[in-house]
């Protein structure tokens, strides 16, 4: 007797919800996605406990007639493609025809819509139509979903609690407004307003909506494009982060998608503005033709592949660095605005929102600042920093140092043996001696790694490291590398090498440790090493090695060094790692906290 047999419609459709319907966002996403593809101008989603009671979607787009209706319940049912070739093109978010027939197998769907002025009611519960019949005419379509999950308990077991099943619900809602700023959202739960678009058309809006006024005013646009690619949108400032990639949304031709290559390329862009453990916020938009992309790779249609993917990042990636280089700005104490009692003879310039100019309290403080006691630390001879001499590399590398974009800043002080105390006009700034010395050999480093010469130096005290046979192996393969890192070795027993030169700027001391560094990274990128992305990070860890440390007290003299090459950066803002290296607080804003001014 034959075993094999074609299981039922049913089923199927059971096994195929599997993939497409996995949680409530699943439903929703789909539902959505095709209210615009309806051409909808207006989606309302209204949830009950989270949609796991009830999730209702209604839009207003073009509907469906009776027959169409009943169809799109069947499985592989669609308006979207027609031939073979319509896959090569995919212009719509939904096109597999999968999403309806999976929803209504494992839950209960009342469908109403409306096409010329002829309204239909569809009701279906575990895949079998129990009702269909004329309907009030609406333009546009309704969908309710209830009983989610009822004849596969295992999945039902399986639901994220409401919280967590809202959560996901309203991310994906505010990509899609994101997304679509001409098309107004409302979403709701047990009848609570979450997210409320007014279809403006502006993204900035959207972002304000979503992320509130102060995160949108330190938004900044990009527009960039090449031969296949457009791209557009929103980034944030270095300094507005978050701690997960949740809030980097990338669209492509109005669909959300998820890559992890696109995603590495953006925070790769922002690694030397912000910590690796943090990551910004963006709204990316990339309009290509259709047929350079394929959505066709996954159910969920999330995922996508690009074809000239490194013309796109080194598109993405060059904006994003620009963008930021130009708009970077010292960090401010941000002084909220609160009641303060009024004082008697003091007059306010409501233009300027200062004390005015012939306010006595003003120049008293003036005065004050100008006038700060000198704080600075008796130095510590055992810790006199030695005066590095000047090679013909780096005498190259001064001379290319742009235009200084820091002002004129006068150290009076050490606080806690880490920060600089700096004053003039403008108020007063605090600089970080470690980050502000990382900053400075980092752009060093990079420079003498971008323009190596062939100054080295044979350590007094030979350096032998013993690698696994695996590890060995792939040294030797890759031995170029450390060849144009001006980095000679040679075989030295089984499976160990002797370094017999390094360059001599390597870090006095920390020589083994920076090779052994270099090693590893040759070891684990392999045919996946990227020589500039290598050598940028070599000139983060050799900055930070050859830098002072926190809690270590310098003279005055050393400040004004640290000062004085700190202005001719390229970026005096961040250390390498992203941590700010000077924070500003301006006289006002010192007034403001002394109660001095309104």
């Amino acid at each position: 007797m034959s075993k094999i047999k074609v299981m039922s419609e049913l089923l199927s459709n059971k096994i195929a919800a599997g993939e497409v319907v996995e949680k409530v966002v699943s439903i929703v996403k789909e539902l959505v996605e095709n209210s615009v593809d309806a051409s909808s101008t207006v989606i309302k989603v209204d949830l009950k406990e989270a949609g796991l009671r009830e999730i209702v979607v209604t839009d207003n787009g073009i509907g469906m007639d009776s027959s169409d209706a009943a169809l799109a319940f069947q499985r592989h049912a669609t308006s979207k493609l027609y031939t073979d070739d319509d896959l090569f093109s995919i212009s719509s978010l939904g096109f597999r025809g999968e999403a309806l027939p999976s929803i209504a197998a494992v839950s209960d769907v009342e469908l109403k819509t409306c096409q010329n002025d002829i309204g239909t009611y569809i009701h279906i519960k575990g895949g079998k139509i129990l009702e269909s019949k004329s309907s009030e005419s609406r333009q546009g379509t309704q969908i309710k979903v209830t009983s989610l999950f009822y004849n596969t308990p295992a999945r039902l077991k399986h639901l994220s609690s409401p919280y967590a099943e809202l959560a996901n619900v309203v991310e994906y809602i505010n990509k899609m407004a994101l997304s679509y700023p001409s098309i107004k959202f409302k979403l709701t739960n047990d009848e609570r307003e979450i997210l409320n678009t007014d279809a403006s058309g502006s993204l900035l809006k959207v972002i304000k909506s979503i992320y509130g006024l102060d995160i949108a005013k330190k938004m900044l646009e990009i527009k960039a494009s090449n031969d296949d690619y457009e791209i557009s949108g929103y980034i944030s400032l270095p300094e507005v982060n978050r701690s997960n990639r949740n809030h980097m949304t990338v669209l492509v031709n109005g669909r959300v998608v998820r890559n992890q290559a696109l995603n590495k390329t953006i925070n790769d862009a922002y690694s030397s503005f912000k910590e690796d453990t943090r990551y910004p916020i963006v709204v990316i938009k990339i309009i290509t033709d259709p047929s350079l992309i394929d959505v066709n790779i996954h159910p969920s249609k999330q995922d996508i592949k690009f074809s000239n993917f490194d013309d796109l990042k080194n598109l993405i990636s060059t904006v994003i660095e620009d963008t930021i280089k130009t708009k970077l700005l010292i960090p401010k104490i941000e002084i909220k605005n609160e009641e303060t009692p009024k004082y008697e003879n003091l007059t306010l310039n409501l233009e300027r929102n200062t004390i005015s100019d012939n306010d006595e309290v003003k120049e008293d403080t003036k005065s004050r600042l100008t006038n700060l006691v000198n704080f600075n630390y008796e130095p510590n001879n055992d810790l006199d920093v030695e005066e590095e001499s000047k090679e013909a590399s780096e005498e190259e590398y001064i001379e290319e140092l742009p235009t200084e974009k820091l002002p004129e800043l006068y150290p009076i002080g050490l606080a806690l043996g880490t920060y600089i105390i700096c004053q003039n006009e403008k108020g007063i700034y605090l600089i970080d001696q470690h980050a502000a010395e990382e900053r400075i050999n980092y752009e060093k480093n990079s420079h003498l790694l971008s323009h190596p010469n062939n100054d080295v130096i044979s350590p007094l005290v030979p350096i032998i490291i013993t690698l696994p046979t695996n590890d060995y192996l792939k040294v030797k393969e890759r031995e170029d590398i450390l060849t144009s890192l001006n980095i000679q070795i040679e075989e030295f027993g089984v499976n160990s090498f002797r370094i017999l030169s390094h360059p001599t700027w390597f870090p006095k001391g920390r020589e083994e440790e920076i090779v052994k560094k270099i090693l590893e990274e040759i070891i684990t990128k392999g045919k996946d090493f990227n020589l500039a992305k290598f050598n940028d990070n070599l000139a983060k860890l050799i900055s930070c090695k050859m830098s002072i440390k926190a809690n270590t007290r310098i003279t005055i003299e050393a400040e004004e060094e640290i000062i004085s090459k700190l202005r001719k950066c390229k970026n005096p803002f961040n250390c390498p790692h992203g941590r700010p290296t000077i924070i500003h607080f301006t006289i006002h804003e010192i007034e403001k906290m002394f109660k001095r001014s309104l």
